[in-house]
């Protein structure tokens, strides 16, 4: 654990520099914000997409750190560029743009769990009435067979065909049924199905695989008192042997697809190895992530990645 600090105390060092270091606000608002205070994707990039994600993320770090005048700035963002009204119900739009009709399970999730995280911590009823709004929505609209979907067209009143199980984060506006999913998706492999196709009545499983789906799956099944056997063991092996881990894998042969090491596929891993007890590999994941982002790849990180890596400075 004293590593874990010194090596966090020198990245902060070569980061800060010389002169006086700036906040993750201060950095946000500088690089990732425009004259209108939204967020875009990329640095610098105001051409960048403006999402519900990366809104959702900055919230749920605000309450981290607890930063009440940031996160009420968000709220108002939220309210008025995301937040739409239909068919009386208030739902967020997955991005800003003209034909933005749709919402995203995940994305919504996280803001109305920041939601209520705020009212607690800021003693704000207004953030709690937001969420609930917002939660009736999707509990109301946004599901199919009994299982809630990952989106809804506002504009055809139509809800998608398909659950992605790593957006089974837990929440009241996930219907029971839809967290069965997990207990059933244990198919003695290594990785996980992404998702369950609700008309066909199926999980449906991809070539290659997205590491932060699958930590995200086995997070999700973890706490629900599933454990992901399999894929713990790859894991705490693969990390062994290689000291990283990569963005996608094959699904049949386990071995990487791309070169590129991710800030968010870290904090996810970090959640994971502490979650299941690993404490020694989080510590170790822990260093690594310190050492690439003091190496540059902060420099023009996705806000994702960004933001993520903020938050596991903080575990």
């Amino acid at each position: 654990m004293k590593m874990k600090f010194v090596m966090l105390f020198l990245v902060l060092l070569m980061m800060g520099g010389c002169g006086k270091m700036e906040s993750v606000q201060e950095q946000v608002e500088k690089n990732y914000t425009n004259a209108d205070g939204l967020i875009h994707a990329y640095p610098t990039e105001q051409d960048s997409e403006y999402l519900s994600e990366t809104l959702g993320l900055y919230m749920e770090y605000l309450t981290l750190v607890e930063d009440d005048v940031n996160f009420s700035e968000q709220v108002e963002v939220l309210k008025s560029h995301f937040v739409a009204q239909e068919n009386n119900h208030s739902f967020i739009r997955w991005r800003l743009s003209e034909n933005a009709s749709t919402n995203a399970l995940i994305d919504d999730i996280r803001i109305i769990k920041a939601l209520e995280q705020a009212s607690d911590i800021f003693g704000n009823e207004e953030y709690r009435t937001l969420a609930d709004k917002l939660s009736e929505a999707v509990s109301s609209v946004q599901s199919e067979g009994g299982y809630t979907v990952d989106f809804y067209d506002w504009s055809l009143r139509m809800p998608a065909e398909r659950l992605t199980l790593s957006y089974l984060d837990d929440n009241g506006a996930i219907t029971p049924e839809s967290y069965g999913l997990l207990d059933k998706a244990d198919t003695g492999e290594v990785f996980s199905p992404e998702y369950y196709d609700t008309a066909a009545e199926q999980y449906i499983s991809s070539n290659e695989v997205h590491m932060i789906d699958q930590l995200l799956i086995a997070l999700n099944r973890e706490k629900s008192g599933q454990p992901s056997e399999q894929f713990a063991e790859w894991l705490k092996e693969e990390w062994n042997r290689e000291q990283k881990l990569f963005g996608r894998y094959d699904r049949q042969t386990l071995k990487a697809t791309v070169d590129y090491e991710s800030l968010a596929v870290y904090y996810y891993l970090h959640t994971y190895f502490s979650m299941t007890g690993n404490s020694e590999l989080a510590d170790e994941v822990f260093q690594h992530t310190n050492e690439i982002a003091a190496d540059g790849m902060l420099d023009n990180a996705h806000f994702f990645d960004f933001i993520h890596y903020q938050m596991l400075v903080l575990k």
